[in-house]
């Protein structure tokens, strides 16, 4: 993983990553808590060897042998006869196994002296071994000590306490902090571990990367997300918002690129499983190209309800089926939006749910869509998802070009991938895709920019500019696109 794959694993995780981190450091606080504290008491032994009349090199050797024993004398001193017989001596209500994790005991290099600590939850406890235990260890080591070594002319070895045992201020253990840091440290190397295989795992797509990744499909647009009152955004125009406004803005003017020809166009936006997230952006669009002065008529052929009615504020007793059935005409059935727009709509059935609709016919479509077109320069029909109703590969043949929508954070990558292979195994032409629902800093209108190049006219133009690579503005209502497209700076 390189640096960009930690910034955005941390960006979609990083929530996880904090809770889990929180949460660790407040069980190793808990942790901390719930132990009794530990007292320490420290004491101090010293190994003699009696060699007062001897020689200096004679003197010189028992200091050495003094250095030698006291190295012995520590490891003897936490073995378990010895810590036995300690026991026993003192009358403590401990076993061996207590008393050896409980005493420690360490030889200074280059020195004779024997350093104890005594470890015990009473601190009156702790000081009373390490009290008792050099008189009790001076004991064995004399009876150890060959009584014979001295008549033979072997200086005696003894040991000594240094005075009494110094009970330490504060408790050694628990140490809260280094257990908050431990559980902290511990938190959070989980969150990133858990971090790691949601990013493995997840097949949501979350932004304008996976679906470059994950398709070869051009990404059209990035749609930021949407605000509480949705389902009246678009009944007076776009929504309130500048960024989410320019966005739709964009959509249009890629959307021309992308499916620029001479004459009208006509343009299926559909998704592969969510139908909500698709009307929405259909009336973006149909808004977006509207007023900018292309004639635009937008179709609800979704067939389950009029969620693209209810969206631009309209209402109608006819719908698509009228029409398509010979019982409404189609003037009368299209429904202007504003009358400073020309912005016209075609309404669903409205069938309620649990009801099912009349399957809609390939010929029947195409034969509206020419129509349509007669009226319009740019015609816009919202199908159901591809892969839950058999309508929207329906309309797609008979439009012969789709715009798919993806949901940021709902839209899973398996599903966009089998979209795309069942359209493109009719013949059908794929625009491009839109991410709707993006969040974050990075919603911005412009980052639809994509990487991928669009093929426009036989080129390849490049569009990670911003824009800037299509030097005159929009002229709309031409058909053609935005003017001077073909100044483009090729790749």
């Amino acid at each position: 993983m390189d640096l960009k794959a930690y910034v955005r694993l941390l960006r979609f995780h990083w929530v996880a990553i904090l809770l889990l981190t929180l949460l660790g450091a407040g069980a190793g606080a808990a942790a901390a808590q719930t132990q009794s504290p530990v007292y320490a008491a420290k004491a101090e032994m010293l190994v003699t060897v009696s060699a007062s009349e001897q020689p200096s090199s004679e003197a010189y050797q028992a200091a050495l042998l003094a250095q030698q024993r006291a190295t012995s004398y520590t490891t003897l001193l936490t073995s378990q006869s010895v810590l036995r017989q300690l026991t026993d001596q003192m009358g403590l209500p401990y076993s061996v196994e207590h008393m050896k994790s409980h005493i420690d005991a360490s030889n200074p290099k280059d020195t004779a002296v024997i350093d104890i600590t005594v470890k015990d939850r009473s601190p009156q406890q702790a000081r009373q071994i390490a009290n008792g235990l050099g008189p009790a260890f001076s004991k064995i080591v004399s009876s150890a000590e060959d009584p014979a070594q001295e008549t033979a002319g072997h200086p005696p070895v003894k040991v000594s306490t240094l005075g009494p045992a110094q009970l330490l201020d504060h408790p050694v253990s628990p140490h809260k902090s280094f257990d908050i840091v431990l559980g902290l440290a511990a938190g959070l190397l989980l969150g990133l571990l858990w971090a790691v295989v949601r990013e493995v795992t997840d097949t949501r797509i979350r932004d304008v990367q996976d679906l470059e990744q994950g398709t070869d499909v051009d990404v059209l647009g990035v749609l930021p997300r949407g605000g509480r009152n949705r389902d009246r955004e678009f009944r007076s125009g776009l929504p309130g918002s500048p960024t989410q406004a320019q966005a739709y803005r964009w959509l249009a003017l890629t959307t021309e690129i992308a499916g620029r020809g001479p004459g009208p166009r006509a343009y299926v936006v559909t998704s592969p499983v969510r139908e909500d997230e698709a009307a929405a952006v259909a009336a973006g669009l149909a808004i977006a190209l509207a007023e900018s002065g292309t004639p635009t008529i937008v179709v609800d052929a979704q067939s389950s309800r009029g969620r693209l009615a209810d969206l631009l504020g309209l209402s109608s007793p006819w719908s698509l089926a009228d029409v398509l059935e010979g019982s409404a005409g189609l003037e009368d059935a299209l429904r202007a939006w504003r009358e400073d727009v020309p912005l016209r709509m075609l309404a669903g059935s409205g069938t309620e749910p649990g009801t099912e609709a009349a399957p809609l016919r390939k010929a029947d479509v195409a034969e509206l869509c020419r129509r349509l077109m007669r009226r319009a320069d740019a015609v816009i029909l919202v199908a159901p998802p591809v892969l839950t109703r058999s309508d929207a590969t329906t309309v797609a043949r008979a439009v012969g070009q789709v715009i798919l929508v993806t949901e940021a954070m709902a839209t899973r990558m398996p599903d966009l991938v089998q979209c795309v292979q069942r359209l493109r195994s009719v013949g059908v032409k794929i625009l491009g895709t839109v991410l709707s629902g993006e969040r974050g800093r990075r919603s911005r209108p412009y980052v639809s920019a994509v990487s991928a190049p669009t093929r426009l006219d036989g080129r390849q133009v490049r569009r990670e500019d911003h824009g800037r690579s299509h030097t005159a503005e929009w002229s709309p209502g031409n058909g053609a696109g935005p003017r001077g497209a073909s100044k483009a700076e090729p790749r």
